[in-house]
């Protein structure tokens, strides 16, 4: 055998023991992508396993839908009892994505693919919870506000039990992102949160255009929700909310108020008003600026009596969340204090109305806001002291 014969036989067997040792592997690969369960891309579309698909219908108290827009904005359906439970995959435990007091919190999705939060409550004959549901309902169907969470559907028609579909936000609420273990929030998303807080608060105030005042009862960093880039803000938990008057004695209904958020005042007097809420805001406040909860542990004092004092007579140095760094404005730490100081007066005549607190966070804490706007809507500054 001469020599190019033999290079050519030698080439011939590497060429062959290669394609042989491609093909092994692809085969490999394959298989593996097979056995993994994010290999199925409708597996990877569904953020709760076997989420129920379902499609808002119209009740037959409300026109023909072809009369009718099908945008969420348009007027919230009214849904009988089985639509609920086909909704939430009949109640399905793998679905549910928060627990209240009498309320438990369902993910599901319509057939155009948006993520919708049901939030399902049981009465079991106690007439305070029912109360409390019917008169989240009345003010959901009746507010729409951007910083206030959407109602698109209801139900009211089940002898035991509610139900409220409401706008999903992704990003969970603020006490999450404060005390979790998820990454902290920056100091820009932190001012333009408590700004949008700011603007809800100040619009259920307004009793303008013929309506109403709402004191929300129950402001706490539990009852914010936040988008999934924790930017925009939505203040939801209307259940505890008290309407007509701007300071009366609470009904027996009337919530005092999550455990550090309270108003002393009012526990002290069972008198309610929107200074109420303004001082559960100042608590807000330190929480953000601090990064501690508001409610202290067993047999300690909640933050806001615990570093007030320190915070009138120095300021907030020392005391700004670690977690940030240097990632703050120092000035504006300072200022946004100063404004939390005056809402937790201890008389309710002396703490500032809504609107100028909401104003006064939009100045002091303008060059934050506008950062922070500058990574969502683009909104321009010039435009920031108009929001509401």
């Amino acid at each position: 055998m001469n020599l190019p014969v033999a290079l050519a036989i030698l080439f011939f067997c590497v060429l062959l023991l290669a394609s042989a040792a491609i093909a092994v592997l692809l085969i490999r690969h394959c298989l593996a992508a097979l056995r993994r369960p994010d290999a199925d891309p409708e597996a990877r579309a569904v953020v709760v396993p076997q989420l129920p698909q379902y499609e808002l219908a119209l009740s037959a108290e409300a026109p023909a839908a072809a009369e009718q827009a099908t945008d969420h904005k348009d007027a919230p359906r009214r849904l009988t009892w089985p639509e609920v439970e086909a909704l939430t995959g009949g109640f399905d435990e793998a679905a549910v994505v928060g627990r209240g007091g009498s309320s438990t919190v369902y993910l599901a999705r319509l057939r155009d693919g948006a993520p919708v939060a049901v939030k399902v409550h049981r009465w079991c004959g106690g007439e305070r919870r029912l109360r409390a549901f019917r008169q989240e309902l009345d003010l959901l169907r009746r507010i729409r506000h951007p910083r206030i969470v959407a109602l698109i559907a209801y139900s009211d028609d089940h002898e035991e039990g509610g139900a409220l579909v409401l706008e999903y936000l992704a990003g969970g609420t603020l006490a999450d992102r404060l005390h979790g273990a998820t990454a902290p929030l920056s100091w820009p998303q932190r001012m333009r949160i408590v700004h949008d807080v700011a603007c809800a608060l100040e619009h259920l105030h307004d009793a303008s255009a013929g309506a109403p005042p709402v004191v929300h009862g129950d402001v706490s960093a539990s009852n914010v929700l936040l988008d999934s880039r924790g930017l925009g803000a939505r203040l939801c938990d209307l259940g505890s909310a008290c309407e007509g008057f701007s300071a009366a004695v609470a009904p027996t209904r009337a919530a005092v108020g999550s455990p550090g958020y309270a108003d002393p005042f009012f526990l002290r007097t069972g008198i309610v008003s929107k200074k109420s809420d303004v001082y559960s805001f100042g608590v807000l406040l330190l929480e953000a600026v601090t990064g501690m909860p508001a409610a202290g542990a067993p047999g300690s004092e909640n933050l806001a009596p615990r570093i007030l004092p320190r915070v009138r007579a120095q300021g907030v140095a020392g005391l700004v969340d670690g977690r940030l760094g240097e990632g703050y404005d120092e000035e504006e730490a300072g200022d946004v204090a100063r404004i939390a100081v005056e809402c937790l007066a201890a008389q309710p005549g002396l703490r500032p109305a809504m609107g100028l607190v909401r104003a006064t966070i939009a100045e002091k804490a303008a060059r934050s806001i506008a950062k922070a706007d500058l990574g969502d809507h683009h909104i321009q500054l010039s435009k920031l002291l108009e929001l509401t």
